[in-house]
């Protein structure tokens, strides 16, 4: 027999149309924060204050003529953005936002470990699309892709582990309703670390330098046109909705909030959303506070600075849980 309500949640809320409807408007909100911060006024013509215009962007590029270069290894030159950006819709699909995940109420013990390996798989993906472009500046901002995320993974791993040392569970779901005070409060250092590697992960200022203009022109994406290009751009934004998604599962409580006149899918959707903005908004900020860091600048962070950092959290994380929050908790 058919499950319409399982379809439903799949392709409309909070499945694929709610992700690509919260992914634009994030996007237009970053744009709007950069604008404001720059002295400029941001999106204003499509839609109410520019609100449409992401979506008239990724519109344009779809009708732009698809170009693919004559040395290019075809089948993952046009494959592999389309597949990363389907990698990172179906990791939403762990998240619960409205008290429960797309697939399960209340996922499975590991799925925390689960998403995280999707995020690799989709830098993966990335680094594919930029190799098999047969691009000088492809190839070489495609490296620069493999070498971060392969080095901060680690980072971002150990301190994913601090809210389920915590809580004691390595499920999402679990991790999330566990926080009758959020881990935030309980442990702000490994959120500001969390934070930290979560915006090298997904490339974003000051660590973009896989897509840096002034050095590579573009990067990865130098030799994609139209319908990829528009995939390529898609999957950045979902990586970003997706990072500040995982901050506020881990650390902010997820879904949970006051629950106001029944309707409780209601209010944990508006509570999660809200506390996602929120996020979005801080890593905005860092983006566009801070200066792009040179290759050698990113490498040496992370391996001089923010591994052992994440080294010494999860420490202080175990003796925490074993010695002082029994007390406060």
């Amino acid at each position: 027999m058919i499950d319409f309500w399982l379809i439903f949640r799949i392709l409309v809320f909070p499945g694929f149309t709610f992700v690509l409807l919260l992914t634009l408007f994030c996007d237009w909100m970053e744009r709007k924060i950069e604008a404001r911060i720059q002295n400029r006024v941001g999106p204003m013509v499509a839609g109410p204050f520019g609100i449409l215009q992401p979506l008239a962007d990724f519109i344009k590029l779809l009708t732009k003529e698809d170009i693919q270069p004559r040395d290019a290894k075809k089948f993952i030159f046009k494959f592999a953005p389309l597949v990363a950006f389907s990698v990172m819709v179906f990791a939403m699909c762990f998240l619960p936002v409205d008290g429960a995940s797309v697939l399960s109420v209340s996922g499975f013990n590991g799925d925390l470990i689960v998403i995280l390996a999707f995020v690799t798989i989709a830098n993966f993906l990335l680094f594919l699309s930029g190799w098999a472009s047969s691009n000088p500046y492809g190839a070489i901002g495609s490296a620069r892709v493999l070498t971060q995320f392969l080095g901060y993974d680690i980072p971002l791993f150990l301190v994913g582990l601090t809210p389920a040392f915590i809580a004691g569970s390595l499920s999402i779901a679990a991790i999330a309703s566990a926080q009758t005070i959020p881990y935030i409060v309980l442990a702000p250092w490994a959120f500001v670390l969390f934070i930290i590697s979560m915006q090298a992960e997904l490339e974003k200022d000051p660590f973009d330098i896989p897509h840096a203009e002034s050095e590579v022109v573009g990067g990865l994406e130098t030799e994609y046109t139209g319908g990829k290009l528009a995939f390529l751009h898609l999957t950045r934004d979902v990586q970003i909705v997706f990072g500040a998604a995982l901050v506020v599962e881990l650390f902010l409580g997820g879904s949970s909030g006051p629950v106001f006149f029944g309707l409780p899918a209601f209010w944990y959707s508006l509570w999660f959303v809200l506390k996602l903005l929120a996020v979005v908004v801080i890593t905005e900020y860092i983006t566009c506070v801070f200066a792009r860091l040179r290759l050698d600048q990113v490498l040496s962070a992370n391996w001089k600075i923010l591994l052992p950092s994440a080294v010494l959290s999860l420490i202080l994380t175990v003796a925490m849980v074993t010695w002082v929050y029994p007390l406060v908790v």
